[in-house]
């Protein structure tokens, strides 16, 4: 038998799984999971603890090496758009940055002034955003000019790993794809957005194909493996890893802490429409382009859990959901993409004051802020379909719900009920699977033609129809 792994970097979690071809399905175990999440230093800067997702990582792959002595291979993957700094020594320069520091929104107008919104989205296919890593870096260069004069590259996240693991520096294509620094599609990156940003085009080499290999490992214990691009970005390996019969027309939710709805296009999708609803363009780790909307995701639900814990209730996701289910259907909603709520903290207030706006009252009890959440999500969902729809020409057949979401069935059944889709949810692991599968295709242990057969056998599903088909 043949074994892969994947080590899969979420914002607020991390894991280390593997895959193993058993009988026609793919095998996955869980060999290790850790927590950890953005933290404000001293200076009040959010920043990722980037030393301890480095230690776990090498703690869970000695560990699954030792399980399965017969592991041939790894790939990392993260969220989009974060990036390590490194000087001409290979030292970091200062801490990582999170996208959701307030940097970006300090240098906004100043980006704007250099490229506008419309021209961005035209020479990048991705949307406007303060998060994107062209405007990380902008602010990088403006508000620490010292350190931006120190660094010699740039690594964003699943490639520093990758780096650390086979001492090999690479800009894989889909996770590229996410910074706004790429030519629609992402092909190459896009000097012409350098050279307007004033940014320095020799911190990234070319683009790197996923589905390569990157090079051995070279830390002690693990020397078997062969670190390899199974798809840099989550979303991308989701989208590889979805149940998705011949001839249907699916639309993909991945639902985490950020919400990834999209459709699987060969070209990317450039129009007004596109522009105007806020379309972004990334890649697919086989090639094709992903035209999705990025939505604020379970982090509502996840920061006003953490809220009402630091209040001193505990509480349980999956008694919530329940709860939330024998609440009365909710009349009034928010938008889960209010800027209000990209940030953390006090997460109850921040949908009061949303509520306020519209005039309308508050819950009064945690299920009845859960029903809201998850109801409002459905809506936004619904919306995204109809746009994606309008813009695509194409209307889905189905939904492919994937990620933690899909464990949520009041979400997945609201959702099906807004849309007026059929939802398939699950693989809940989707990220990994897609990993594994394309570590195991590149290595030759499984034809690509063989991939859905295999997707099918491996999978758990389950199916949520409206209630009027």
């Amino acid at each position: 038998m043949t074994t892969a792994l994947a080590v899969d970097l979420g914002s607020a979690s991390g894991r280390v799984l593997a895959g193993t071809i058993v009988d026609g399905r793919l095998e996955i175990t869980d060999v290790h999971r850790f927590k950890h999440q953005a933290i404000r230093d001293e200076t009040g800067s959010l920043t990722w603890d980037v030393d301890t997702m480095w230690e776990q990582t090498v703690i869970g792959l000695k560990k699954a090496v030792e399980q399965f002595p017969d592991s041939v291979s790894v790939s990392v993957d993260t969220w989009g758009v974060d990036f390590v700094p490194l000087d001409a020594n290979n030292e970091r320069v200062g801490k990582v940055r999170a996208y959701r520091d307030e940097r970006t929104e300090r240098t906004h107008e100043e980006f704007r002034s250099r490229v506008d919104d419309r021209t961005f989205f035209e020479m990048s296919g991705i949307a406007p955003a303060t998060i994107n890593t062209a405007n990380q870096l902008l602010a990088f260069t403006l508000e620490d000019p010292e350190l931006a004069a120190k660094t010699d590259s740039i690594l964003f996240l699943p490639d520093y790993f990758a780096w650390k693991l086979s001492g090999v520096k690479g800009w894989s294509r889909t996770i590229a794809s996410t910074s706004g620094l790429c030519e629609p599609g992402s092909p190459r990156f896009n000097d012409a957005m350098f050279e307007r940003l004033g940014l320095d085009r020799s911190w990234v080499g070319e683009l790197n194909d996923d589905l390569t290999a990157v090079g051995q490992c070279t830390v002690e214990g693990l020397e078997q493996l062969t670190v390899v691009r199974g798809g840099a970005h989550d979303s991308a390996c989701a989208v590889h890893g979805l149940p998705i019969d011949e001839g249907v027309r699916a639309y993909f939710l991945s639902c985490g802490s950020w919400s990834v709805l999209g459709a699987l296009e060969d070209h990317p999708l450039i129009s007004d429409a596109a522009y105007e609803r806020g379309l972004t363009n990334e890649s697919r780790t086989d090639g094709g382009v992903r035209p999705l909307f990025n939505i604020t995701g379970m982090w509502i639900l996840q920061e006003i859990q953490r809220q009402w814990e630091r209040e001193g209730t505990p509480t349980d996701t999956d008694e919530l959901v329940a709860q939330a289910r024998e609440c009365a259907p909710c009349t009034v909603f928010f938008n889960p993409d209010d800027p209000r709520f990209a940030e953390p903290g006090e997460m109850q207030q921040k949908i009061d004051i949303a509520l306020d706006d519209q005039c309308a009252p508050h819950p009064t009890s945690m299920p009845e802020y859960v029903r809201l959440i998850i109801e409002s999500f459905a809506r936004r969902y619904a919306r995204a379909i109809d746009e994606l729809t309008q813009i695509s020409g194409e209307r889905p057949d189905q939904l492919n719900l994937v990620g933690g979401g899909a464990r949520n069935h009041l979400l997945c059944d609201l959702t099906a009920e807004a849309a007026q889709v059929r939802v398939v949810a699950g693989p809940i692991e989707a990220s990994t699977l897609g990993s594994l599968l394309a570590q195991l295709e590149l290595l030759g242990h499984l034809d690509p033609a063989d991939r859905p057969a295999m997707i099918a056998a491996t999978a758990k599903t389950h199916v949520h129809t409206p209630s009027n088909r």
